[in-house]
């Protein structure tokens, strides 16, 4: 820039998106953290007389020569390129690039058009003020004003010295529209950030009498299953710890990952000293030592299920720090479809298989539970055809997406399906009620075309994964649990899965990709009801699936179950909602910690109370039918 000629009036803007505290780290709210250099170089600096020091010595408040807002370098380079400043912008232009401009009445014009946006900004927030000097305006000799009648104040002065000046720039008209741009900055930044405590406080109080109210009803089961009750209590205590940390919050998936590997060591522990007690009462008796082939693979049930948790793992890369790392779906599935349909296949047989096996007695049920899964898969192909037809290089399923219909009509031929399979099993309880012959309510059969209907609403590469959570349903089925172990299994299998599936604690995360199945037009409550199901597909699966690894519970197992699951829930509702009181000023408050609170309102309304609860609450209903 000074060696060629053409560019001696160019500006060179070098700014950094946040500091570093002397550990290296950044995030947090200290001075190094929060104060990242800011520099404008330019040659013409020099012909203006601007000319600074550099370097500077160090100092330890971080401050040079001056400090800026953030927002200021909008209005800044908006009035630099002549282009509009944003709606919104708070930023005030920094003074020191006034002197670029020759002229008065260009710099007069600068300030003047961004203190008019601040004053609609003002306007759009307290519509309740007058900002016309024929209106009633305040009184502004008097001490005693608001912060929005000293603004109505300082804008009156502006337009005063405009009147008087008539047209003839003058620096006391800038140090006006300096003055009143800054105050305007100020207000708005202070309403942005006024956050009522009152309400935060008292919902703090809400949700800790519910935690209070469920461990209340969970303090028997904590003195008859102690350790058990033991691992949830600390589990929930760790992770109400962990939602005060930025980072942890971001990863939080490597804390349900440890945590369930650490449910899996306990119940080998558990089944270990069980089978031991079994070997030496049957040694006692019988004077040799044996060891049958069910004890070894109840012995074997726990490594098996770390194994698939292992895979689940490794399945999606998710969070911050390793979402860019080398992944199964995304990696390796993504370049080999042969290897994926072949899963994907696999998946939707074994489920069609096990539709059939369902309701073995009836031809119909079988020739509809197959031609339903056909259709479904059908779907699957077009819709991954249209969606990511990367996924059909090589593959010899093209073929398929070749059909000429619709994939509206297509979801709603499967959907459809799935519709008229769960009204003929309603029939056919309904006719076996009446006919005397009193059957158990066909959950196996409900709980298939719950996967089915969940598979579709997923991603292919996310498809086999079903076959794993059947995998795993098997095993924790052949351990024998007691009813606490299988509601703390599915608890911590329902927040695993959540991130297995690719989900985080960010908004950017929400897959909307099968939101829209089946939908013709916009409908913000079938989209939404959509979208939570594909994004949480596993915690569904294994919220259902935990209903039939307790065949006929009691009514007293059934509150406690439910009692459990509202402490853990509750006891976390209360945790973020903390942790977003205390870290209200944070930096990384709306970037983290609402969309935290936003993920976790939707684990405690729709996964706790609409799925847990309310099927908790259907099943015994339907049982006393």
């Amino acid at each position: 820039m000074e060696r060629e000629s053409h560019l001696q009036s160019s500006l060179f803007v070098l700014c950094g998106d946040h500091g570093m505290n002397d550990a290296g780290n950044h995030g947090g709210s200290s001075i190094g953290e929060t104060s990242p250099a800011l520099l404008f170089i330019s040659p013409k600096f020099q012909t203006k007389g601007m000319q600074r020091e550099s370097p500077v010595q160090a100092a330890s408040s971080m401050q040079y020569y001056r400090t800026v807002e953030q927002a200021d370098i909008t209005p800044t380079l908006s009035g630099l390129l002549g282009i509009p400043i944003p709606l919104n912008n708070l930023g005030v232009f920094i003074p020191e690039l006034l002197s670029m401009w020759d002229h008065g009445p260009q710099r007069i014009h600068i300030l003047l058009e961004n203190a008019k946006q601040l004053l609609n900004t003002v306007k759009a927030t307290f519509p309740g003020y007058a900002f016309d000097p024929k209106s009633n305006p305040p009184d502004c000799d008097s001490g005693v004003r608001t912060g929005v009648e000293e603004i109505q104040c300082t804008w009156f002065r502006v337009l005063e010295l405009l009147q008087r000046s008539e047209g003839i720039a003058h620096p006391k008209i800038e140090l006006a529209l300096l003055h009143f741009s800054k105050a305007a900055q100020n207000l708005m930044s202070s309403t942005s950030s006024n956050y009522d405590l009152t309400k935060l406080n008292l919902g703090l109080c809400i949700s800790g009498f519910a935690v209070l109210i469920s461990s209340t009803a969970t303090y028997r089961t904590v003195l008859k299953f102690r350790n058990a009750t033991v691992f949830l209590i600390l589990s929930t205590l760790g992770y109400g710890a962990m939602m005060f940390a930025s980072s942890y919050v971001e990863e939080e998936q490597q804390f349900w990952y440890w945590i369930f590997t650490g449910w899996m060591f306990y119940l080998h522990i558990r089944l270990f000293n069980k089978q031991s007690i079994f070997l030496s009462c049957e040694s006692a008796s019988k004077k040799r030592y044996r060891l049958s082939a069910p004890s070894i693979a109840k012995a074997a049930s726990p490594a098996c299920l770390s194994i698939c948790q292992r895979i689940l793992r490794r399945w999606n890369q998710t969070g911050q720090k390793f979402t860019g790392e080398p992944d199964i779906a995304r990696t390796f599935l993504s370049k080999r479809p042969i290897a994926l349909w072949s899963l994907v296949i696999l998946t939707y047989a074994d489920t069609c298989l096990h539709l059939v096996l369902a309701v073995p007695s009836s031809r119909a049920w079988r020739l509809a539970a197959v031609t339903v899964t056909m259709v479904a898969f059908i779907f699957k192909v077009n819709f991954v055809a249209s969606d990511s037809p990367e996924l059909f290089h090589t593959s010899s399923l093209e073929w398929i997406g070749n059909i000429n219909v619709s994939l509206v009509s297509q979801a709603r031929l499967v959907f459809g399906g799935i519709a008229l399979l769960i009204i003929f099993l309603i029939c056919v309880n309904k006719m076996a009620s009446s006919s005397h012959s009193r059957q158990r309510p066909p959950y196996i059969a409900f709980h298939e075309l719950l996967t089915l209907f969940l598979i579709t609403q997923s991603r292919a590469t996310n498809v086999p994964l079903f076959s794993i959570f059947r995998s795993q349903f098997y095993i924790i089925h052949s351990m024998d649990l007691m009813d606490i172990e299988v509601t703390i299994t599915s608890l911590l299998s329902q927040y695993m899965t959540f991130f297995a599936f690719g989900g985080s604690n960010a908004i950017s995360s929400v897959d909307l990709s099968s939101a829209y199945n089946g939908i013709g037009s916009y409908s913000v409550v079938l989209v939404g009801v959509l979208m939570y199901i594909s994004n949480w597909a596993g915690p569904i699966w294994w919220a259902s699936a935990s209903h039939l690894l307790r065949p006929n519970p009691t009514r007293g197992e059934r509150v406690v179950r439910i009692a459990l699951l509202t402490f853990h829930v509750t006891a976390s509702l209360m945790s973020v909602m903390a942790a977003c009181t205390a870290l209200r000023t944070h930096l990384f408050i709306w970037t983290v910690f609402s969309p935290k609170y936003l993920y976790t309102v939707a684990w405690s309304m729709i996964n706790h109370i609409a799925i847990n609860v309310f099927s908790e609450a259907a099943l015994q209903s339907l049982e006393r039918k």
